[in-house]
């Protein structure tokens, strides 16, 4: 049961940080590849530390989470939007 939560936990905190990952339109294909990379890391080290059925609830607390900020920072930026004077 622990590391059903740990890996959820994990997996909650890994798909936040990759919503910090700004990613310009210039550079997609760099970002979906190295945002892949880690992602597919992340799941190994899950796997490789639970056992392969931990990396399901890992993935899903990823999204989950990968959502929720990305929803979260775009109501940011519809309620202030940058400012034009700098």
């Amino acid at each position: 049961m622990l590391a059903f939560l740990g890996a959820i936990g994990f997996g909650l905190v890994f798909g936040w940080l990759l919503g910090l990952y700004d990613i310009k339109p210039e550079r997609l294909p760099a970002a979906i590849a190295s945002l892949s990379g880690a992602s597919v890391a992340g799941v190994a080290v899950t796997g490789w530390l639970g056992g392969l059925s931990k990396t399901a609830p890992f993935s899903v607390a990823a999204l989950v989470a990968l959502y929720v900020h990305s929803q979260w920072r775009s109501e940011l930026r519809k309620r202030y939007p940058k400012s034009t004077n700098t």
